[in-house]
């Protein structure tokens, strides 16, 4: 999810001075391209899990990215998020096909430093994964992608705002309300399970 420097997030100010001149610089357009590309690829890739698909839609995402940059009537406040949400908007289009699409419930494939996990470790790992897919499965759909978007795919909250198409305040809103929906679903788990 991190860019080529290790950051997930580019500096506003250079975004916006590279998408300014990725208008008619392809070294420019090429810089976004290789900073973005491994969190759009995750993003869509944890969303598909086929590599293929994924990196269809990741090219298909970069494509639009670059057409609309070249117009005038491109804002140029946050690229990350307009890609974010190309990134969604491709996955979408993706299912709407009838396309296959693998749920975002899959395991976190953890390992120690020397590639293993010890059998309690991983038995502890899957008790807490299995425990969390049944508490979010008792949220809604919103709830989920919201909570998804924050932890799962690491969006700040301008991004999260952008790949669904609301401001600020009402994402911190959504937020706050599927947070408060998890901990009431995973304190049912608890008792249902105790």
């Amino acid at each position: 999810m991190d860019g080529p420097n290790g950051a997930s997030r580019m500096d506003r100010d250079r975004e916006r001075t590279l998408v300014a001149r990725a208008r008619s610089d392809a070294d420019a357009f090429g810089e976004l391209y290789d900073f973005y590309l491994p969190r759009i690829y995750g993003f869509v890739y944890r969303r598909v899990e086929e590599r293929s698909v994924a990196e269809d839609l990741t090219a298909t995402t970069f494509q639009r990215a670059l057409e609309a940059v070249r117009h005038r009537e491109f804002r140029n406040d946050a690229f990350g998020g307009w890609l974010d949400r190309g990134a969604a908007n491709a996955v979408v289009d993706h299912v709407r096909s009838g396309r296959r699409i693998v749920a975002l419930d899959g395991a976190d494939g953890s390992r120690g430093a020397d590639g293993s996990r010890g059998a309690a470790d991983a038995f502890a790992a899957a008790l807490d994964r299995d425990e969390l897919r049944t508490a979010m499965s008792r949220l809604t759909g919103a709830q989920r992608e919201v909570l998804t978007l924050r932890f799962y795919d690491d969006l700040d909250a301008d991004e999260a705002s952008a790949v669904l198409g609301c401001t600020r305040g009402t994402f911190a809103v959504r937020l706050h309300r599927a947070l408060a929906a998890l901990r009431g679903a995973m304190v049912r788990e608890t008792t249902d399970a105790a």
